[in-house]
């Protein structure tokens, strides 16, 4: 695993190569608008795997009262299976602690083995499906959802 990388809060410097990844690694990209929004959004946290000045992965959840919602986790193509999304979504559930969250939940393509291996191992478990989640081809989605203890 790569420890030279440094885990920060996302800033609009840092769109250009997010689109980048966005465009790599999602059917449904989000727009350049909506992180734009997402920035702004009191709710959210949005935070970068910087790697020598690089993005090389970012992730995003909202904080309501106690719970929070993981919206999303993108690594680069170049830096996948170096641990980078195992330490991103660990970065973002220290914060969820930090903000006295009792639970986060996701949802995940059921097709996406990779990435529901990664929220296992997390210690996500899977507690319903959202049927014809994704627009491009109606494919389900998983829920998942991680209990927490707040820091």
């Amino acid at each position: 695993m790569n420890q030279d990388f440094l885990i920060r809060k996302m800033t609009g410097r840092d769109l250009d190569e997010i689109m980048q990844i966005e465009l790599q690694s999602f059917t449904l990209p989000w727009s350049r608008q909506s992180y734009e929004n997402e920035l702004n959004n009191r709710y959210a946290t949005y935070i970068v795997a910087d790697y020598e000045g690089e993005v090389a992965a970012y992730g995003g959840m909202w904080v309501v009262v106690e719970e929070a919602h993981i919206t999303n986790v993108a690594v680069a193509p170049r830096y996948r299976r170096q641990g980078m999304g195992s330490r991103l979504l660990q970065a973002l559930l220290n914060i969820a602690r930090q903000k006295r969250v009792c639970r986060v939940y996701l949802e995940v393509r059921a097709s996406n083995l990779a990435a529901m291996r990664l929220y296992s191992a997390q210690g996500f478990i899977p507690t319903g499906v959202r049927r014809q989640y994704y627009s491009d081809n109606d494919e389900d989605a998983i829920v998942m959802m991680k209990q927490l203890q707040p820091s």
